[in-house]
């Protein structure tokens, strides 16, 4: 396994089941604590969204690790106490929907890696991958860098690529004399600049667990969110797409929180104490490695995670998504033996059909913005008006917003709005006002 991020000890995790060994390489110090911060995640510390169906995936691989995330501080976020501004309003309040749950990235990988220590079959260890090893169309392992500067190789039956979006994958496949993969990019620019607060006992006026905040399209490309996480903290996050960014400096960092459409992270940011200085983030945008459009592969190599696709990370969808790869290998593994002709075929296949839904959500959104860059499908316009009277709907109809909120966390189907049922809905709600006030709610 090369690199031990959440993809690569997830994919540990899952084929733990299936070989008597799995190493899993990784070149940052493995032995951090849970507020300990990789130099090999620099997104580290900013927001990180366990979606629903990212949890049940985890919650399969380790059974409890739900109760496990809260034990350590990690908050619920019942969906009826989260405040969703979108389309110049509200999302209505839905609290039959599944709660998120809220915690950091380190607190989160802490835990993962603890449950992936103690399985007894996968072993953690420093060093970097360099090259893979293979002929007679198969890789047979890996070249790895030891961290006192000498070389070893370590045989394997199946090598497989976690290391992320600056995968040398496409590098190291034509090296065995095999084509890479072409990649699909959609360039946002995004840009993002993270403080954390102090968070106070008790709640909010409002009664709000958690509030995310986008701004209206046509007016400006900022987004916020402010999310609550262990250790009695807000972690808050201001966005942009296409040079927008926020400074890191209190005074300019309040001021431009002033700019989103609702005062709700700005009054946070006025009422409690900083944490730490502020951090910045940038990223070019969305990419997909299609591997599953290769003609010919070698045996016993494949790739997981944001090594095939990696999204736009305003929408909080990559650690799900590369728990959705997860489960494709645990499919392709069921179907055949990893030194078929057909496996890695299969894999792949099975792979970019998880995915899709997750890149098609993402990139629509991005294509809203006419600066956005790259392959844009020609229905994108058509399913983006049809969306965004949907957004509106959801302002006012709670199974509307149920199931925009069921399609974002990745348990539903896009499709899945365009239902006779939902579409009814729609039309009966999305010629109302947006919804710019809500009642605050009780908690329960």
């Amino acid at each position: 396994m090369i690199g031990g991020s959440i993809a690569g000890l997830l994919t540990g995790q899952a084929l733990s089941a299936a070989f008597d060994e799995v190493v899993v390489i990784e070149r940052d110090d493995l032995d951090t604590t849970s507020s300990g911060v990789r130099r090999g995640v620099p997104q580290a510390r900013h927001p990180h969204t366990l979606l629903r169906r990212g949890e049940q995936i985890l919650n399969t691989l380790f059974p409890g690790i739900t109760d496990g995330l809260i034990r350590h501080g990690a908050v619920v976020m019942p969906m009826d106490r989260v405040w969703w501004w979108q389309q110049q309003g509200y999302r209505a309040a839905v609290p039959d929907a599944a709660p998120i749950i809220s915690c950091s990235r380190p607190l989160l990988e802490f835990l993962v890696r603890e449950q992936v220590r103690g399985n007894g079959v996968v072993e953690l260890r420093t060093g970097e991958t360099v090259d893979l090893v293979g002929g007679d169309g198969a890789v047979s392992g890996v070249r790895v860098r030891e961290p006192s500067g000498g070389s070893t190789v370590i045989d394997a039956d199946l090598v497989v690529d976690c290391s992320g979006r600056r995968s040398k994958a496409g590098h190291w496949l034509t090296g065995l004399g095999y084509p890479g993969p072409d990649v699909r990019l959609v360039q946002s620019d995004v840009r993002y600049t993270t403080r954390v607060f102090h968070r106070s006992a008790g709640v909010r006026p409002d009664g709000a667990a958690g509030y995310f905040v986008i701004s209206d399209p046509q007016a400006r490309r900022r987004f916020g969110t402010a999310m609550p996480i262990e250790g009695d903290r807000w972690i808050i996050t201001l966005a942009g797409l296409h040079g927008e960014g926020a400074p890191t400096d209190l005074a300019g960092y309040l001021g431009w929180a002033r700019t989103l459409p609702t005062a709700k992270i700005a009054s946070i940011i006025d009422d409690e104490r900083p944490i730490g200085a502020a951090v910045r983030y940038r990223l070019p945008g969305s990419e997909w490695r299609l591997f599953q459009r290769l003609a010919a592969h070698p045996r016993g190599f494949v790739c997981v995670g944001d090594s095939v696709c990696s999204l736009n990370a305003l929408y909080g969808q990559g650690m799900t998504s590369a728990a959705v790869q997860v489960v494709a290998l645990q499919q392709a593994l069921a179907r055949s033996d990893v030194m078929h002709p057909e496996f890695v075929r299969t894999f792949y296949r099975l792979s970019a059909r998880a995915v899709s839904p997750a890149w098609a959500t993402a990139t629509g959104a991005d294509f809203i913005y006419p600066e956005t860059l790259g392959h844009r499908p020609w229905p994108t316009k058509m399913i983006n008006r049809y969306v965004t009277r949907c957004m509106v709907a959801g302002q006012h109809d709670p199974t509307i917003a149920t199931r925009l909120w069921d399609v974002a966390n990745m348990v539903q189907s896009p499709a899945s709005l365009l239902s006779p049922s939902a579409l009814a809905r729609m039309v009966r709600n999305s010629g109302r006002r947006p919804l710019r006030n809500r009642e605050p709610i009780t908690p329960r």
